[in-house]
């Protein structure tokens, strides 16, 4: 059953919301969160700074929205990557989903920026709705690692480790997952994210290696220790 029609109303509240968001999200590419300013935003938009907050109650409600929205755009990519390839070996999806993650990042490197390279993005302004948004795309990783999971157990992670990692995963509301597989979850994420952070702030420019190889190097890496998962040990 399609959905009703807005108002005439209700769209143009739905248009001027995402024009708000849309002239935000291009101070911050352009000067970093710091420049985002709903003032200026206003005289762009030829409101007043009070017809404004009409439609977000303040810079941290409109920085929220954003944020929100930049997580469930990564998880977008990332599952449709993982549907995309869904009838190939896990392997290959996993590979297909890693590139979904970077191609991502450094399309829209301020919403990435937004999401992992400050402290809004890990919930500090709306924790009960940002950390959900979060969870969507961890869970496509989960998923493949889970996938790809083979092998005896070599590695170990401390008991109190185990635990933390547990009572994470459970706050998902997810189906229960092996600690090796949740550790690897974590692992994954903490890696790749260093690689893409680093090519994003141009660190990695000073070595000369094209970022993307060592991007690559690190997705291998990754599924070659699925044959060595870890266990918790106390």
């Amino acid at each position: 059953m399609s959905e009703p029609a807005l108002s005439r109303r209700e769209r143009n509240r739905r248009d001027t919301v995402s024009e708000i968001k849309e002239r935000a999200l291009n101070q911050i590419a352009l000067g970093g969160l710091t420049a985002l300013s709903l003032n200026a935003i206003a005289k762009e938009m030829g409101m007043s700074a009070a017809a404004l907050y009409r439609y977000f109650d303040s810079r941290d409600d409109l920085i929220v929205e954003l944020v929100i929205e930049a997580y469930r755009d990564l998880a977008d990519t990332m599952e449709a990557a993982a549907e995309a390839s869904r009838r190939r070996p896990a392997a290959a999806r996993f590979r297909a989903v890693t590139d979904g993650y970077r191609h991502w990042a450094i399309e829209q490197p301020h919403r990435y920026r937004l999401a992992f390279l400050s402290s809004v993005g890990s919930g500090l302004l709306d924790p009960a709705r940002i950390i959900p948004a979060t969870q969507r795309s961890m869970a496509v990783i989960l998923d493949l690692l889970a996938a790809l999971h083979v092998g005896g157990d070599s590695n170990v992670v401390p008991a109190s480790l185990d635990a933390q990692l547990q009572a994470w995963h459970r706050r998902s509301g997810a189906p229960a997952l092996s600690s090796s597989v949740l550790y690897r979850g974590i692992a994954c994420w903490t890696r790749l994210h260093g690689v893409l952070s680093l090519e994003l702030e141009g660190q990695l420019g000073a070595t000369t290696i094209d970022p993307a190889l060592i991007y690559r190097a690190e997705v291998e890496a990754l599924m070659d220790e699925e044959s060595s998962p870890v266990v918790s040990k106390a």
